[in-house]
């Protein structure tokens, strides 16, 4: 690593090829021994900027930190400052923003214990407008499938973008849908970004960035997941949104921390009602009890969010098409299309969900993809528009 010793520290408009140059300064602060985030908060209310905090005399700094703190950050700022793993970093398209530059996210910047650096891959103005959180357990069921796949379908039309965890069940069907409604889609890693957890999704993430979503994340470059991770990104899932959606989840999953979070924050919370018998419909019940707002329709969040108004903001890939009525279908077709999920499913199991041949199989979903109903995708799989 290349650094610059404390004597040779640029100013802010000369840092090398940094559009967020404040995010090189809060990188070096994030490495010195026993500074965490809230420390680095604080401090930022005392300082006029991170460079100013950076370069700030020591009797300065000894009025805020203790003896040993101070002398972690004098022996980091005497390293000098992380320039080439930053240049990197970009060369690999991911961004470093810090909380103190217009770029980053005004919503997350509300919340108690905001990173002090988001990395970001893909286009930043997808989190820039209305964002609206999809949870929900990892052991899906279909019914909460169909949910999410339902509710991300009627809102289609409005540019809203839906934010996610990118974990497998109720995360990768949110995502999958937005994209084939041509919404833009925030996915918030609990690791590093040129990490892909899990690795059943590499495809996933590969199709967020290149429907015009993003990747985030406040761990840097390398980082590995582990379970204390995933709690802690949680807060981001919930502080980039307006309001957040609970599909399925037991009492102790981590959708419900998420509510739980979004809630302390003042966010609405939303859960879908489910059956009594099910353990994943534990989690949306105890927060129906708990003031959560039910919700079984597209249109009813938007009511509520004060969002029924339609919203086009440039962030969506493609214009929206206008919808017309279903063509009619043959009872062949028609009973395919109802066997053909919302999320991606295997093309191999349509045989024994419709008892039709491998050969009829194929002859169908020609039909229905030429009609815009379906959407087949690498990997023999397929799902409903």
């Amino acid at each position: 690593m290349s650094l610059i010793p404390p004597t040779e520290i640029p100013s802010i408009t000369s840092v090398p090829q940094a559009p967020y140059p404040d995010a090189v300064y809060l990188r070096a602060l994030l490495e010195v021994d026993g500074l965490g985030n809230l420390s680095i908060l604080k401090l930022l209310r005392a300082f006029e900027s991170p460079e100013a905090l950076w370069n700030a005399p020591e009797a300065q700094l000894a009025l805020h930190l203790g003896a040993s703190k101070l002398a972690a950050f004098l022996k980091r700022r005497d390293e000098g400052l992380p320039i080439t793993l930053h240049q990197r970093e970009r060369s690999e398209g991911i961004q470093a923003v810090a909380i103190t530059e217009k770029a980053y996210p005004a919503l997350l910047k509300e919340i108690y214990n905001p990173p002090v650096l988001l990395y970001v891959k893909g286009r930043l103005e997808a989190f820039s407008g209305r964002c609206l959180a999809f949870v929900g357990t990892r052991k899906s069921s279909e019914y909460g499938r169909k949910v999410t796949g339902k509710l991300i379908q009627e809102l289609r039309s409005t540019g809203v973008a839906i934010v996610s965890g990118l974990a497998a069940g109720i995360d990768t069907c949110a995502h999958w849908q937005a994209i084939q409604c041509s919404l833009p889609t925030v996915a918030v890693f609990g690791c590093g970004l040129d990490i892909l957890y899990p690795a059943s999704n590499r495809m996933l993430a590969q199709e967020i960035l290149e429907a015009g979503g993003a990747w985030v994340s406040e761990y840097p470059p390398g980082t590995q997941p582990t379970r204390y991770s995933f709690p802690q990104r949680n807060r981001i899932v919930a502080g980039l949104c307006q309001g957040i959606v609970v599909v399925e989840g037991d009492i102790k999953s981590g959708a419900l921390i998420t509510a739980r979070l979004a809630a302390e924050e003042g966010r609405s919370v939303y859960a879908v009602p489910g059956n009594i018998f099910s353990s994943g419909s534990q989690g949306p019940h105890e927060l129906l009890k708990t003031g959560a707002t039910l919700v079984n329709k597209g249109s009813e969040l938007l009511t509520d969010l004060g969002w029924d108004t339609p919203h086009t903001d440039g962030m969506m890939r493609h214009s929206q098409p206008q919808v017309a009525s279903l063509p009619e279908l043959s009872e062949e077709e028609g009973r395919l299309l109802q066997a053909i999920a919302y999320d991606p499913m295997g093309i191999d199991d349509l045989p024994r969900a419709t008892g039709y041949a491998s050969a009829k199989i194929n002859e169908l979903l020609t039909l229905l993809e030429l009609e815009g109903l379906i959407v087949l995708l690498p990997g023999a799989k397929v799902c409903r528009k």
